[in-house]
């Protein structure tokens, strides 16, 4: 028998618990039973976010959030800024384009941070900008952009601060209100531990200023119509996706916010040690900006990814994803967000130096797991977290 692994930043593995509360008999979306578990939703999603604002779950993927913010919080022709260090950043940009909205992108080499000073400069030669996407990790390079800074800069000026969190919510801190983020996006497939279909919108004051001036350019995804169904959906919910909202939620609770993050913080680390033992060059240089969602490194000379990534799938059932555009073939990443504790990161490595050792790659075999086990003795995070 083969079990399949996922070690891919999102969809995820989902916890038994998870799984088997999404299963459970339906009730009817505008029921006392639905409206209970929509309260007790409502009530814990803020705590997640670092807000005492409203958070609303939306039918859709993250990719939907992203078009639901420009749709709601822009007019045609507006200008916004675009940090665009790498594929969901430039995702982004085409979203505001569809929507007339003209981005002026920020171009950091993949990889990279965005430059706070870069931002300055931008803002000075576009003082008319009305905002400014960023995604806080992104998973097409593992590098994170310093979201509370930019927030800083902005937070006495007329621009939102809206913020992809789809993949760094949970694997990072983020603390929504205190850091003055404006628009705030999740989704149920990557930190909730949950299968694709859930996305997150949290909006704080200043932006819910913008929003009552501008007619959205969307019905379906309207924030003015979330509001006003709030706590239920304004249109017919995944029923069976909020159950296991439901459950992923207690799950996050029992661990606590904080030993969450230091969980993804050591397992990060484990990946990082783990692909450098055996000769990877780590992509993200700099160490404070490095994703605990994702970590990518580039192949040793002549190794091709790609034939890796296909032997690691279909003889030993592990997914791993590689790098996109130019880096296809000659990246790897590999993910570690949501379920994931120490000890799957010995079955990950186990089974990359099996894979590497069917391609006749030279390499010391076992060292990527002895660099894992350093790594989980100098970790420190929360042992009680338990996935089922």
């Amino acid at each position: 028998m083969k079990k399949l692994r996922m070690a891919t930043p999102g969809p995820t593995y989902v916890p038994q618990d998870i799984l088997l509360a999404g299963a459970q008999e339906l009730v009817h979306h505008r029921s006392t039973q639905m409206e209970e578990v929509m309260e007790r939703i409502n009530h814990s999603l803020p705590i997640l976010f670092g807000t005492e604002q409203k958070v609303f779950t939306l039918l859709s993927s993250g990719t939907g959030a992203m078009e639901a913010a420009v749709a709601n919080c822009f007019q045609e022709h507006d200008k916004v800024l675009v940090v665009s260090n790498g594929y969901f950043g430039e995702r982004f940009a085409d979203i505001a384009k569809v929507y007339g909205v003209q981005p002026i992108e920020i171009v950091c080499p993949w990889g990279s941070s965005v430059d706070i000073a870069q931002v300055e400069k931008a803002y000075r030669e576009h003082p008319d900008v009305k905002g400014i996407l960023v995604v806080y990790s992104e998973t097409s390079t593992g590098v994170t952009n310093e979201i509370q800074g930019l927030a800083d800069f902005f937070r006495d000026k007329d621009v939102l601060v809206i913020v992809d969190a789809i993949s760094g919510l949970l694997s990072h801190e983020l603390v929504m209100d205190q850091w003055g983020l404006d628009v705030v996006l999740a989704a149920s497939h990557k930190g909730f531990m949950m299968p694709p279909g859930l996305a997150f919108v949290c909006i704080s004051e200043k932006a819910w200023q913008r929003l009552e001036q501008i007619e959205p350019k969307t019905y379906y995804f309207s924030f003015k119509r979330f509001r006003t169904f709030y706590p239920m959906s304004p249109s017919s919910p995944g029923v069976s996706l909020i159950f296991a909202l439901q459950a992923s939620i207690e799950m996050l609770m029992k661990e606590g916010l904080s030993a969450c993050h230091q969980r993804h913080y050591w397992i990060a680390q484990a990946a990082q040690a783990g692909l450098t033992a055996l000769g990877f060059d780590l992509f993200v240089t700099n160490l404070q900006r490095r994703s605990h969602t994702v970590t990518t490194a580039i192949a040793p000379q002549g190794l091709d990814t790609s034939q890796l990534l296909h032997i690691l799938s279909s003889r030993y059932g592990l997914s791993i994803t590689g790098g996109q555009g130019e880096f296809k073939g000659k990246m790897i990443r590999v993910g570690h967000i949501g379920s994931v504790d120490m000890l799957d990161m010995f079955s990950v490595f186990g089974a990359i130096e099996l894979a590497l050792a069917d391609m006749g790659a030279s390499f010391t075999k076992g060292s990527s797991i002895a660099a894992i086990q350093e790594v989980q003795k100098r970790s420190v995070y929360h042992a009680d977290f338990v996935s089922t």
